[in-house]
């Protein structure tokens, strides 16, 4: 077995701190940052289409992501979610919720209004 990972990262406020490095962290640590900002980040997994005159665009990023110094929120891992631009943290549980709502909304939201447009597009022939 073999010794965990670590990393130094120089700080502005605390100097070089060293700290254990996550198997799933991608990310480097650039110095000049507060120790409270040091992030560790997991490769990212998004939701992809291909949209005509504009090509594949994704949504929904999601990537593993700590902030082990946090000062204010969670030092525990989450997963980072992208909507609109913003980041929400997500635990196990919320994570759980955030799948549900997106599987409901696409079974009871967007498939029957693909059904409702099938049948519009029908009536236009």
């Amino acid at each position: 077995m073999s010794a965990p990972r670590t990393v130094t990262v120089q700080t502005l406020d605390h100097g070089d701190v060293t700290l254990a490095e996550p198997s799933w962290c991608v990310v480097e640590h650039p110095a000049g940052n507060h120790r409270s900002g040091i992030h560790h980040e997991g490769a990212e997994c998004a939701a992809t289409v291909d949209l005509p005159g504009h090509g594949r665009i994704e949504f929904l990023k999601a990537s593993l992501s700590q902030f082990p110094f946090a000062e204010y929120g969670s030092r525990d891992v989450t997963v980072a979610v992208e909507v609109e631009g913003e980041c929400y943290e997500f635990d196990s549980a919320r994570l759980g919720d955030l799948a549900a709502a997106i599987t409901s909304h696409a079974l009871s939201g967007l498939l029957p209004l693909r059904a409702r447009l099938q049948s519009l597009e029908g009536e236009a022939r």
